[in-house]
């Protein structure tokens, strides 16, 4: 799902994974805990420890391999000496300082001179464990030529994952392509409460987290089980997750005004699509996704436009991108497109309410037709409801207090052809100059202008937040944005 609170803040935001529109799951009360991946695609470093309490940490048998006060160490792809208890010749840890850097920079020179000297060769060790101590190089606790599934539990019931704090527990386990991830199993009570803070800022409007609390349990229930080892991915290829970061009093107390609360259609729990910001006016579902929905039918949301009285929200109201050509070369060469120097960006189908269906790119080596929501990934866009001009050299006035406007101009490579200035009386009777802007000449460029902030189906968070403001009910905004639902008591969290 889209994400309000940490996505805006980009300069340019690639289109995240699509939201899967669920398949049919009938009523049910929703599972006591869930499992979310929180190591998004895969890690090859886990640092996991509590907050305080004692840790425990359990192989697949449940017998326990450590327990104490600390934090333990995975890798993966250790390079070490080929001797027992061999230094480390190479560890892909984060380091977080200049000298760690060079600290570790000493003690691999040192590994790798040991080596040639004693004629030792270095090996790699595919999965080590060990306690975090002063000496990152030291042996691991134990090492295994497979990843080995471990459990980790504290006694004060909230554990850290790479400097992140989640409540239940964590597993190290593999995705559906073999990559280590960390599983957390918590309360789905919790992970309600985190998702909606995670999601949306938890000073918003209570029938706004309320209605945002209704659509994550809905897109809970129609998406567990998916995967071999856990239920859902805790970034925005399913719905953004925190873990306690996420929480707020106000996002626990929209999981309890709703509990067991979901959005139904013909008794069945509805695809419960979402996006920041639909830019005024929300899209059938078939315009995105593969199949027309009834109740993923096009609506205004007026609301939205809320987000431009907002300091970090107006970005999702109103933007503009810009490139220059070979600036937009370069940004679409590694997403598989290269035209040469581009010349023409050409918009051959929109829909009705104007986002892009297809569109061309047509440059010095070729042309490339560009189809549905992926416009938003290959150019790099917040939405699909944009259009897009060819500008010619020409300059611009920036006031000199204008940081954003200004680091886009450098991005651009805009040259300042002038400065201004204004006369200044100060205290003591003297008169000074004080630059207050600058006259920019900007190169030839592509200009992309736009609304809204993902892919417009479904509710608009933006747009809900709007109506709250205007006195509407969480149950309000959700008929609102799924056309003809039902809201259903299904029992549970």
């Amino acid at each position: 799902m889209a994400r309000v609170t940490l996505a805006l803040v980009a300069t340019i935001v690639a289109l995240a994974v699509a939201p899967r529109p669920s398949l049919a799951a009938p009523l049910g009360a929703l599972p006591a805990t869930v499992r979310v991946n929180i190591a998004g695609l895969g890690t090859t470093y886990a640092r996991i420890g509590s907050t305080g309490g004692s840790l425990r940490a359990t192989d697949a048998g449940g017998t326990t391999v450590w327990s104490g006060f600390g934090n333990t160490i995975t890798r993966l792809g250790v390079r070490r000496l080929a001797e027992p208890g061999g230094t480390a010749a190479k560890i892909p840890d984060p380091i977080n300082s200049v000298d760690e850097r060079l600290n570790r920079a000493r003690q691999l020179r040192e590994a790798k001179l040991a080596a040639k000297i004693n004629d030792v060769p270095i090996v790699s060790v595919p999965f080590e464990f060990s306690i975090e101590k002063d000496d990152p190089l030291a042996p691991p606790l134990f090492a295994s030529q497979t990843m080995v599934p471990l459990r980790f539990a504290t006694t004060d019931g909230l554990l850290t994952y790479n400097g992140r704090v989640f409540r239940g527990t964590l597993e190290l386990a593999k995705d559906d392509e073999g990559d280590m991830i960390v599983v957390n199993e918590v309360d789905t009570a919790a992970y309600l409460a985190s998702v909606i803070g995670s999601e949306e800022p938890a000073t918003w409007m209570p029938e706004a987290l309320a209605s945002q609390a209704i659509a994550a349990r809905t897109y809970l229930a129609t998406h567990l089980q998916r995967h071999d080892h856990y239920d859902l991915e805790g970034d925005t290829r399913d719905q953004q997750y925190d873990g306690l970061a996420g929480e707020d009093k106000s996002t626990v107390r929209a999981v309890e005004r709703t509990a067991g609360m979901i959005a139904t259609y013909d008794g069945r729990p509805i695809s419960a699509l979402y996006s920041a910001n639909a830019g005024g006016v929300t899209e059938n579902s078939e315009n995105v996704y593969a199949n027309a929905l009834p109740y993923l039918r096009s609506v205004a949301s007026p609301g939205d436009e809320v987000a431009d009285a907002s300091s970090w929200g107006h970005t999702s109201w109103r933007w503009t991108t810009e490139y220059t050509a070979p600036q937009l070369r370069a940004y679409l060469r590694p997403r598989g497109i290269d035209v040469g120097d581009p010349q023409r960006v050409e918009i051959t189908q929109t829909t009705a309410t104007g986002r892009v269906m297809a569109s061309r790119v047509i440059g010095s080596a070729g042309t490339k037709e560009i189809g549905k929501d992926v416009s938003r990934y290959y150019f790099g866009l917040r939405s699909t409801l944009f259009t897009v001009d060819v500008r010619s050299e020409e300059t611009e006035m920036v006031a000199a207090n204008n940081a954003d406007r200004i680091r886009q101009l450098e991005f651009l490579g805009a040259k300042i052809d002038r400065a201004y200035f204004s006369t200044i009386r100060d205290p003591d009777r003297s008169w000074t100059l004080r630059i207050t802007g600058w006259l920019y000449r900007l190169p030839a460029r592509f200009v992309f202008s736009g609304k809204g902030f993902g892919h417009g189906v479904g509710m608009s968070q933006w747009g809900a937040q709007g109506m709250a403001l205007g006195g509407a009910s969480a149950e309000d905004i959700l008929r609102h944005y799924y056309q003809g639902i039902a809201i259903t008591s299904v029992g549970g969290a």
